[in-house]
């Protein structure tokens, strides 16, 4: 599980369709074991080699089909974060690194203040809801003004800095993973009403 809080960013030194590697100076990510669950982008990869500050992982065709790791290019910067531990803060929202779409970005506009709002297209507009929560690019953000098709996002200046934000341009896709709490209730209410038809309450 992860919270959405980016700890650091990393480099795509290589790319094929079984496996990307990914250099990185977080001595934190660095340490770890291989068999370790890492965000990237977003997306919960698993760690199989670390040699000196490059980090190897497997990808899998089903990981490939449903992110934008087919969209990853030799210098592509991407978010990284580690699991969670007990002790830590979360200050995010639950992140499980399952990622449910791939969204676009439509609209950038700096407001002042050393602050952005990103707009970006949807094809889930019922997973959203005003001030809930969303993860894009493994970034937990807060949604503003949500439409059928569409939803927005603002941008301090640090989550600006220490994420790839900075990099995206119009046109770039994203990772996109929905609030975990309504695709349960989503499910919830799905069952409830296939249970009252069939025994017809």
């Amino acid at each position: 599980m992860f919270t959405g809080i980016i700890k650091s960013k990393g480099s795509i030194t290589e790319t094929t369709n079984s496996h990307i590697k990914i250099s990185t100076n977080d001595s934190e990510i660095l340490k770890v074991e291989d068999g370790t669950s890492v965000s990237v982008d977003g997306a919960c990869l698993t760690v199989t080699n670390i040699l000196q500050n490059e980090i190897s992982f497997q990808t899998s065709k089903e990981t490939i089909e449903r992110t934008i790791i087919s969209n990853y290019s030799l210098g592509s910067i991407v978010n990284l974060e580690l699991p969670v531990k007990a002790q830590d803060y979360l200050s995010g929202h639950i992140v499980q690194g399952h990622i449910d779409d791939i969204s676009k970005l439509i609209n950038v506009e700096e407001i002042g203040n050393n602050q952005w709002i990103f707009e970006f297209d949807t094809k889930n507009a019922k997973y959203l809801v005003d001030k809930g929560s969303i993860t894009i690019n493994g970034v937990s953000l807060t949604v503003v003004k949500p439409s059928k098709t569409t939803f927005k996002t603002y941008i301090i200046d640090e989550t600006y800095k220490r994420t790839n934000f900075k990099y995206l341009e119009v046109g770039t896709k994203v990772n996109i993973e929905y609030d975990i709490l309504s695709k349960y209730l989503e499910r919830l209410i799905i069952d409830n009403w296939h249970w009252r038809n069939n025994n017809k309450i």
